[in-house]
């Protein structure tokens, strides 16, 4: 079937079959009834935009690249000390994921699907997310007029570029390649799948419950997202003022996990069992198609 013929009923149907094959919380509208409503809010959306995209020679990076500049213009438009103008940022902030749903959908149906895009996709969400974090700051500095609060922005943003384990992640790439390391491994495997066992214990996974409990609170997500733009929104209807301490919080999160990284580097061992972990994968890949 010739995609520019496709219609917005059968895209639409498209993605429904897609996002909750691949979601299927999404569909659930009794435990996640916001998410059920936002989850439908984008597919209808996008399933528009795609078959207009469809008539045009626009590219799908292009859609994620433009994704991302959303989270940036987002930022910008919070800093501004106007109302119409954070109106339509929490407008953005709010919209932008129908970009993160479109732009899949898109280069799958053209056959246009990349690794590249991936990265973009991923780098799209990353800048939406300091996008918004950095134009709360700004926004909550404005309305506070407290000097403290633009002192805290680019503080934040540190935290979050300064993070040691996503730069060790960024070096294990080379790392992993390297013709001793891959030697390394193949004399420690056996060694290695014996730790594995002793390692995953009870203790563990509780940690692992109350450290993805940690990490999803105020996190990128939708839920999180739409709640700050509520709480915007609010306070420039309503005389409150509440969205300092959002920030706060945000801020003290990720000062935790900034402190957390540079611990658990540290300390050792971390980087050498990623590393170790990652060459199990690929050696196990390659038995497979031997």
């Amino acid at each position: 079937m010739n995609e520019t013929r496709k219609t917005i009923r059968k895209l639409r149907n498209e993605q429904y079959s897609y996002n909750i094959n691949l979601y299927p919380y999404i569909n659930n509208w009794k435990k996640n009834p916001y998410t059920f409503i936002k989850a439908k809010f984008y597919m209808e959306t996008s399933a528009i935009l795609v078959w207009l995209l469809l008539k045009t020679n626009i590219k799908p990076n292009s859609v994620t690249v433009l994704y991302g500049l959303a989270g940036i213009l987002t930022g910008i438009l919070l800093s501004i000390p106007n109302n119409i103008a954070i109106i339509i940022g929490l407008a953005i902030a709010f919209s932008k994921g129908i970009l993160d749903w479109i732009d899949g959908h898109f280069a799958r149906i053209t056959e246009q699907t990349s690794l590249t895009g991936h990265i973009l996709d991923i780098y799209g969400a990353h800048l939406n997310s300091l996008g918004l974090q950095s134009g709360l700051g700004m926004y909550v500095a404005y309305r506070a007029d407290t000097l403290l609060f633009y002192y805290l922005v680019p503080l934040l943003l540190f935290f979050r570029a300064g993070s040691i384990i996503r730069y060790s992640k960024a070096i294990l790439f080379e790392e992993i390649s390297s013709e001793n390391n891959v030697s390394l491994f193949q004399d420690n495997d056996s060694q290695g799948k014996n730790q594995d066992n002793i390692n995953i214990n009870s203790l563990e996974r509780l940690y692992s419950k109350y450290k993805n409990l940690f990490i999803g609170f105020l996190d990128d997500r939708a839920r999180s997202v739409d709640l700050i733009c509520l709480i915007i929104l609010l306070e420039i209807v309503f005389p409150i003022n509440i969205s300092w301490i959002f920030f706060l919080l945000i801020v003290v999160k990720y000062f935790i996990i900034f402190v957390a990284s540079i611990y658990i580097i540290g300390k050792g061992g971390w980087v050498e069992n990623e590393m170790m972990n990652k060459l199990r994968v690929l050696n196990d890949v390659f038995q497979k198609k031997q």
